[in-house]
């Protein structure tokens, strides 16, 4: 239903008449059209749709004396029919509920998850946002975030854990995992100030985890790395509570976030960190376009590395530089990476 059957929308004509009723106490329609300039015809349909309005009233139907109506007086007189048909689209919103939540039972019987598919995947920017954004209004204690700025990052993810107007609340506790070289990214270092700002925390590591979004342990966006606008939303717990353990066990071994660029070089370990992370990528037989998007970086960057590790290792194909970092034991030891993560 159109609110504007209730609530008829006022034009510049009405306006006119309405504020000449009220400057002159009242008038005739003779009296009315002759002020204002107007045909007769043309000053009654304005003045119908001032009583449709309630902005106006005559004493009789004929052409009497009419008066304009206080607008809080209008406002009551709206107030009822209005409250009735919230209460009717309400209404219809719970029985349509209903019936979706009946449906659902019918992808699924996971006790788990109450019935409802334990995995969704949602396509589309809008009803991705507006999902994504109603999970994170509904956050209450924690936001774990894994690649939501940089390098092919989403608008709506960075929204989520970058904007001060953004939908989780100040009182979320929030935590973004980046890639290393993402230190080098201007846009990254300003949002990660803005989130430390807030009482956030960021920090990068080598890891190649998805990009993703978890609220409050409970339901985990999988944010897919080739469709902008496509996601999976998962809710088994099980696997809510798998993918959980991956994000904060990479987040204990990860390091605090600093800020790299000018003539500031990453530190010499989590290059290396990095580099070896590319080659178990390549050695897994990921090509070099998806090696850079799981860690964030460019292809030619990506490439770069690819060169100087093949160049150091003395491999010949990539299967045989994954075994050789293995082998030679590329990461730093845990003393060295303890100290080295350490915040000065």
């Amino acid at each position: 239903m159109d609110i504007t059957q209730i609530v008829p929308l006022m034009g510049e004509e009405e306006l006119t008449a309405y504020q000449f009723l009220v400057t002159s106490g009242g008038a005739k329609l003779e009296g009315l059209a002759s002020s204002l300039g107007w045909g007769a015809g043309r000053t009654e349909r304005v003045l119908s749709r001032l009583r449709k309005m309630r902005l106006a009233r005559s004493e009789a139907e004929d052409r009497s004396d009419w008066v304009a109506v206080h607008p809080e007086t209008a406002k009551l007189q709206y107030a009822k029919p209005l409250s009735g048909v919230i209460d009717a689209w309400q209404a219809q919103l719970d029985g349509i509920r209903e019936q979706l939540d009946a449906l659902s039972t019918l992808r699924a019987d996971d006790p788990e998850t109450g019935g409802l598919n334990p995995v969704v995947t949602i396509e589309g920017d809008s009803d991705l946002r507006e999902v994504l954004e109603g999970c994170a209004a509904g956050c209450a204690e924690e936001v774990l975030a894994v690649q939501p700025l940089g390098r092919g990052a989403r608008d709506l993810a960075r929204d989520v854990v970058c904007e001060d107007s953004g939908p989780v609340a100040s009182a979320v506790d929030v935590r973004v995992l980046l890639p290393h070289l993402s230190r080098y990214d201007a846009d990254v270092r300003e949002c990660a100030e803005r989130i430390s700002e807030s009482g956030g925390e960021v920090r990068t590591t080598a890891a190649s985890l998805p990009p993703l979004i978890v609220f409050d342990r409970s339901v985990v966006f999988l944010l897919d790395g080739e469709d902008a606008d496509k996601a999976h939303m998962v809710r088994h717990g099980a696997l809510v509570e798998f993918i959980v353990h991956m994000v904060v066990s990479t987040w204990a071994t990860s390091a605090v976030f600093q800020r790299t660029g000018g003539n500031n070089r990453l530190p010499e370990w989590l290059t290396q960190e990095t580099k070896t992370a590319i080659v178990q990528l390549l050695a897994a037989g990921y090509k070099d376009e998806v090696v850079a998007r799981r860690l964030g970086i460019g292809v030619r960057t990506c490439r770069k590395y690819i060169a100087e590790m093949f160049g150091d290792l003395g491999a010949q194909s990539r299967f045989q530089a994954g075994w050789m970092v293995r082998d030679q034991m590329l990461v730093p030891g845990p003393e060295q990476a303890a100290a080295d993560h350490s915040v000065t």
